[in-house]
């Protein structure tokens, strides 16, 4: 496989990642009661159509064609699930922590895609730029819960 074929599938592989992310918020959106809850998931939700939008348009300057969305896969389905059972038990601490592992695992695949030989630098700088977003809303998240327990 050539190197720009592996770089494309890897940010097909993200963009998938964003989409189920995006639909697994605005699923937790829709069944939350708390509104601080509705607020987060909303606004993760748009963060992560925000994401997919520059991943497709980064997978389309590199002539590459962006895959289309399907259905939620069995890993984001389970997490979906664990979030609608985190709410209705009302299990806020099991809750933040399914996010925090699911943003710790974004991060992971950014990483992964930015040790990429030659990664063109405009797609490197908006893997940065939504890589060092999510972190700091994951640490946003830790400074919250310390305040919360």
């Amino acid at each position: 496989m050539k190197s720009s074929e592996k770089i494309l599938s890897k940010l097909n592989n993200l963009l998938i990642m964003n989409y189920e992310i995006e639909k697994v918020y605005l699923e937790a959106h829709d069944l939350s009661t708390d509104d601080n809850l509705k607020s987060f998931f909303r606004e993760r939700g748009f963060e992560g159509n925000e994401f997919g939008r520059q991943l497709r348009g980064e997978i389309e300057k590199l002539d590459g064609e962006p895959k289309q969305f399907d259905a939620l896969s069995g890993k984001f389905g389970r997490i979906l699930t664990n979030f609608k059972n985190y709410m209705l038990l009302n299990l806020q601490g099991d809750l933040l922590e399914e996010i925090y592992n699911l943003k710790q695992a974004s991060i992971e695949k950014y990483d992964a895609l930015l040790r990429e030989i030659k990664l063109p630098l405009s797609t490197c700088k908006t893997l940065i730029k939504q890589r060092d977003r999510i972190f700091s809303n994951m640490n946003a998240m830790k400074r919250q819960e310390q305040f919360v327990v």
